[in-house]
């Protein structure tokens, strides 16, 4: 099948939801698909893993596949801005080409209207072209639509709102770039750099923004900028605007779906980080719902839906004290990790991985506390979500000193250490942790005499960097606070954050 292979139809049949097949079953009935490639399909469907021995007996795979591609075009086609109006401007030529001008100007004003609702400026552009075609007959015919100033002033309009959206797209793409690598502020120089983005000409003065489109990218990037430097009453506001602004012109929600439901993301991790647990589930439910908006009919969507709420839900649990509930969302997550396998992207997965390992160690569970940690540490790609990485590798050593393996955890210690003198930005904390798990580490040669001390001199010094407040940032990747009770007082972590975030559920 040239560059598609047996394995690469097998994924795609399993991809395809229940409207999906309903629908290609439906094409395949009226366009008279042999039998043979429909019994296919269906073995296909049916299998519960790839064999290649499937593929062997038969030879239909490549019609297959490019039968499945021609009912997903068709399925979408309704539904999706941009094949409507490429359809209607192939239509537009094929009419001009007949001499049927009257048609022409009444599907090309329809079509302009339409491009400009979902802000195709590229589309208008390609409208204006045909539409100076058209307006060159018409005036042989003495009809007066429009004319080629007017025209001409319309495609300056035009070009201009294309290139100011294209610099916010850039902007939001620098921005993006820098947030993956840095989170959270952690440094002094961390906060100028967020400083210097919020203070550029395109997020300073709004009067620049010269479309919708270019607003919900100018309100995206500055979310993402408060949401580093811990200002969430700002970063709320602009997340409420953004949704409204969307809410107010759903065929924007159409064509940057992906905003929308990051942005309601945002919004339940803003209830969270401030304690408002409440608030949080309620938003929960609020993205949960709109899963069944045709805006977000496509699996990506959809899964991307399902791993937000499903990350929420846990993390609520973990720090509610809910065990049971706990664990039966971590069923949930499994269930579609292997459903999905490789269609859960590895920023999703790690964001599973570490929540799921940081609801084990709360709950003492070290042993698949360490698993999960394990997964999060083995993947390839080590500057994706850096923040998260690396408090991985720092529980990786907490979770080493729990479980006994006092061999390997000076070697992991001094491993760690000499790849953090090349880390740019690190929380204090981090650097704290680190010494004094070397401290207990070596303690442990004495058979933990001095454990208590150790951990109540631990609780003194994180006092004092907690001065700062941007080690505060730490909590959000992990209770070290409670870990420290824990091991002083003897009560079980998860015990020690549910009565931290007791109130949290009244909010």
């Amino acid at each position: 099948m040239n560059l598609i292979s047996n394995k690469d139809l097998y994924d795609l049949v399993k991809s395809l939801s229940k409207s999906e097949k309903r629908f290609l079953k439906l094409h395949a009935s009226a366009n008279k698909l042999p039998s043979e490639l429909i019994s296919f399909f269906d073995d296909i469907e049916s299998d519960e893993e790839y064999t290649s021995d499937r593929f062997k007996r038969k030879g239909y795979s490549e019609s297959l596949y490019d039968f499945i591609l021609k009912t997903l075009r068709l399925f979408y086609a309704g539904n999706n801005a941009s094949f409507l109006i490429r359809d209607e401007i192939t239509n537009i030529l094929n009419l001009f080409d007949k001499a049927q001008y009257k048609q022409c100007r009444k599907i090309l004003n329809k079509q302009k209207q339409d491009a400009y609702l979902y802000e195709r400026f590229h589309f208008v552009l390609e409208l204006i072209g045909l539409e100076k075609m058209l307006i060159t007959v018409e005036n042989q015919f003495n009809i007066r639509n429009n004319t080629l100033e007017n025209l001409i002033k319309e495609e300056e309009i035009v070009i201009a709102k294309a290139k100011n959206f294209g610099e916010y797209a850039l902007l939001f793409s620098k921005i993006n770039l820098n947030t993956r690598q840095k989170n959270k502020a952690k440094t002094q120089q961390d906060l100028k750099a967020i400083a210097s983005f919020l203070n550029s000409p395109l997020l300073k003065n709004e009067k620049l923004i010269l479309s919708n489109k270019a607003l919900i990218i100018y309100r995206h990037c500055r979310s993402i900028l408060f949401c580093r430097c811990q200002d969430n009453e700002s970063r709320e506001t602009e997340c409420q605007l953004l949704v409204e602004l969307m809410d107010a012109h759903p065929k924007l929600i159409e064509e940057m779906p992906n905003r929308y439901i990051t942005t309601l993301n945002n919004l339940i991790n803003i209830a969270f980080e401030e304690h408002k647990f409440k608030t949080c589930q309620q938003r929960i439910d609020i993205l949960q719902k709109k899963a069944s908006l045709q805006a977000f009919n496509t699996t990506e969507l959809q899964l991307k839906i399902k791993a937000h709420v499903l990350n929420a839900q846990l993390t609520i649990y973990t720090n509610t004290g809910n065990f049971k509930e706990a664990e039966k969302t971590v069923q949930e997550i499994e269930a579609v990790l292997k459903t999905y396998k490789e269609k859960i992207n590895s920023e999703e997965g790690i964001v599973f991985d570490y929540i799921i390992g940081i609801m084990y160690f709360y709950f003492h569970d070290y042993k698949k506390a360490n698993i999960y940690m394990a997964r999060v540490l083995n993947q390839s790609n080590k500057l994706l979500r850096e923040d998260i990485q690396t408090f991985a590798k720092l529980l990786n050593i907490g979770l080493n000193y729990e479980l006994g393996n006092l061999k390997q955890l000076n070697y992991i210690i001094q491993t760690l250490k000499q790849n953090k003198s090349q880390q740019i930005s690190h929380f204090k904390t981090e650097n704290l942790l680190l010494n004094y798990y070397e401290k207990l580490a070596n303690s442990q040669a004495n058979k933990k005499e001095h454990e208590q001390l150790i951990f109540k001199s631990l609780k003194k010094d994180l006092q004092e960097v907690m001065k700062d407040v941007h080690e505060h940032n730490v909590n959000y990747y992990f209770e070290i606070e409670c870990y420290i009770e824990s091991k002083l007082s003897g009560k079980k972590m998860s015990q020690l954050v549910s009565e931290k975030y007791k109130k949290a559920c009244l909010k």
